[in-house]
């Protein structure tokens, strides 16, 4: 089955893929946000990125924000409604951060929204697994795989 790949998708992947980009990490990370979504109806998760532009470093701070559409009545599952995704995209400024852009979408279902969140999460790690290779370091579990950075120093996290 061909999985269509939805335009917020895209644009984080190809964010997330850019040669340009020499640092990553997460703050919610992706595998935990399907359980997350069965009880609440609602997930989301934050990615930074940074990356070399015009001999400067940029950092770029991505939020996917996901809620079932509501309902009164009763459900067996969350995962057969659809709903609306809310991504932002910011990039650090001297005085903080500038929201370059914010777009709202809808899904059909569970199904289809976790198949993009899958998308984005193998992306990550891709370029995640590049990155740390160039480090000569060998990626590995973190504190049970909450928390992945790489180039990225304490000092332009975001709440770490």
């Amino acid at each position: 089955m061909v999985v269509k790949i939805s335009s917020i998708t895209r644009e984080i992947v190809n964010l997330i893929s850019r040669p340009e980009v020499v640092g990553l990490a997460t703050h919610r990370h992706l595998p935990h946000e399907r359980a997350i979504y069965l009880k609440h109806g609602r997930c989301g998760f934050a990615i930074d990125i940074l990356a070399n532009e015009d001999g400067e470093k940029k950092l770029y701070s991505v939020l996917v924000e996901v809620s079932a559409k509501p309902t009164k009545r009763r459900i067996k599952s969350f995962m057969k409604l659809g709903g609306t995704v809310v991504y932002q995209l910011s990039e650090r400024a001297e005085d903080g951060f500038r929201i370059k852009k914010r777009r709202k979408a809808n899904y059909r279902n569970g199904e289809h929204l976790f198949k993009q969140v899958e998308i984005v999460r193998a992306a990550f790690y891709k370029k995640y697994r590049e990155l740390k290779a160039m480090e000569k370091v060998k990626p590995m579990k973190i504190e049970e795989e909450i928390f992945h950075a790489v180039g990225i120093t304490d000092d332009l996290l975001l709440g770490v």
